[in-house]
């Protein structure tokens, strides 16, 4: 074999290898943008799109603005998956939120599995009135005749029923509510808030600013993950809702901050 069919087979074999651990991290994760495949590969933002092109060729993987997604098929068993995966332990999470929500509460709830367990806790509360950005959540509460459910409009993102963008900020930025509940990728050792999606950040932010308490509720393994989109502080939060005590240097964090740490 000539050095030039060596390099060419060694650059076949690079090419197949990075695309296998790009479409892992899709499966793993649901979405992954174009910036954190090059920081993870080491390559350029050109090199990372033109594997996402070639997977998507292939009917491996959903182009998606800024990154790459499951194929739908994928994506609907994929979040199935997630909301099996720690059922038991959301739903008491699920249950330690609605007992801090009051009754006639004005409260905005977020997207997410974890964030379905809450809504199912909440069904037990009388006169509500909510916005989300999560159709499941939604249709969740619909069951309520006196619940008052206001859902953002926006671009639909079929993997997780929710919709996203300029709009469904724009939408949520017109309302004040006593209680945000926001489910997460992850929290850092450092006590950053994270997501893996960093078109949830714009709309989690918005979120935020209108919640005058604002709840995060999230389960043991979302402790020190490698998400990398920042959405705040745990100074931001006002009370962590978790089912398994946080690693101490966590905790450590969560105290001088005031917040409140209730472990289910």
């Amino acid at each position: 074999m000539t050095l030039v069919h060596q390099k060419h087979s060694a650059m076949k074999i690079e090419i197949a290898e990075r695309q296998k651990r790009i479409l892992d991290l899709v499966h793993d994760r649901g979405f992954v943008s174009v910036t954190q495949l090059a920081d993870v590969m080491h390559v350029s933002e050109q090199t990372a799109r033109r594997d996402i092109m070639s997977l998507a060729g292939q009917g491996l993987v959903s182009k998606v603005h800024g990154g790459a997604g499951l194929p739908q098929a994928a994506a609907d068993v994929h979040y199935a998956a997630r909301r099996g995966r720690f059922a038991e332990e959301k739903a008491r999470i699920a249950h330690q939120v609605a007992s801090c929500v009051p009754e006639g509460a004005t409260v905005f709830i977020d997207i997410g599995t974890t964030m379905e367990a809450v809504a199912e806790a909440l069904l037990d509360h009388q006169r509500l009135t909510i916005i989300t950005n999560h159709l499941s959540v939604a249709l969740i509460l619909s069951r309520r005749s006196d619940f008052d459910i206001m859902l953002a409009g926006g671009i639909l993102r079929r993997r997780d029923n929710a919709t996203t963008g300029d709009s469904a900020r724009d939408f949520i930025e017109q309302f004040r509510v006593g209680y945000g509940i926001f489910g997460i990728g992850g929290i850092s050792a450092e006590g950053d808030l994270l997501d893996y999606d960093f078109r949830d950040i714009g709309v989690s932010r918005a979120a935020m600013k209108i919640s005058r308490t604002r709840f995060f509720a999230l389960d043991h393994s979302k402790f020190n993950t490698d998400a990398v989109a920042r959405i705040g502080h745990i100074s931001d939060a006002n009370a962590i809702f978790t089912d398994k005590k946080p690693p101490r240097g966590l905790v450590k964090i969560i105290r001088e901050n005031n917040v409140e740490l209730h472990v289910a």
